[in-house]
């Protein structure tokens, strides 16, 4: 499979002097679907996915996490999907599904993330701006079974009903809104942010990922459509 390296030569020398890439462990690649990147887990072996007839799966491994770039503390970067938005005005419309035994703690990770362009776009990369999140999470306690969405730098908690239907992502120059159907007609607004940063931002994604603290138990994400202003990326 060819890799699809959108970097230039002196880029690349630039973000290795700087320490900001780790050579011998990461690789960008051409996803499966159409205009769709994976970056993998550290050494190619945490996190999983899958393109089947109904969807994209995305499976968890033991000790990933969607917070870091290098392993610490026992974790490790796990698989990261992305697919690249373009534009000040964009809709995205996302259906997805999840399979999250109780047990240690584990979590799907998902929504918009804009910051450097070359950027591997994880929870805790320095190179990000703005992160508008997703968390589909479940763990030990009835309480940690939950939905939620928040955005970083800053931002409040906002608990989402896990049945909803469809979830969208809206961009409107440096404004970004999210909200959710239960029956696929009325949309609800959750929030309206105004983030001066995305003006400077050179690049923005979509982006898939997660955490397991833990044996996933065979957790999965099941991405069944995502519409970037109603044209499907998915499938």
């Amino acid at each position: 499979m060819k890799l699809l390296i959108k970097l230039s030569c002196a880029a690349l020398a630039a973000a290795f002097a700087a320490g900001c890439i780790n050579p011998a462990m990461f690789k960008k690649g051409a996803y499966a679907v159409d205009d769709w990147d994976t970056w993998t887990g550290w050494n190619d072996e945490y996190g999983a996915s899958e393109v089947k007839h109904d969807g994209l799966y995305y499976r968890l491994a033991a000790r990933q996490d969607d917070t870091r770039d290098e392993p610490s503390d026992g974790y490790s970067p796990g698989l990261i999907l992305s697919r690249e938005l373009s534009g000040r005005q964009w809709q995205a419309d996302l259906e997805a599904d999840f399979k999250i035994p109780p047990g240690q703690m584990k979590r799907f990770s998902y929504g918009i993330w804009l910051g450097g362009e070359a950027a591997r776009p994880s929870l805790g990369s320095a190179a990000a701006s703005l992160k508008v999140l997703v968390q589909r999470q479940n763990g030990p306690r009835p309480q940690d079974d939950s939905l939620a969405l928040f955005y970083l730098p800053g931002g409040n908690l906002f608990a989402l009903p896990k049945k909803l239907k469809v979830l969208r992502f809206e961009r409107d120059g440096n404004y970004f809104t999210v909200s959710y159907t239960m029956n696929r007609k009325e949309f609800i607004p959750v929030f309206r942010l105004d983030a001066a940063v995305a003006d400077a931002a050179p690049a923005q994604k979509f982006f898939i990922g997660g955490f397991a603290g833990g044996d996933p138990q065979g957790a999965f994400a099941r991405f069944k459509s995502l519409k970037i202003n109603g044209a499907e990326t998915l499938r």
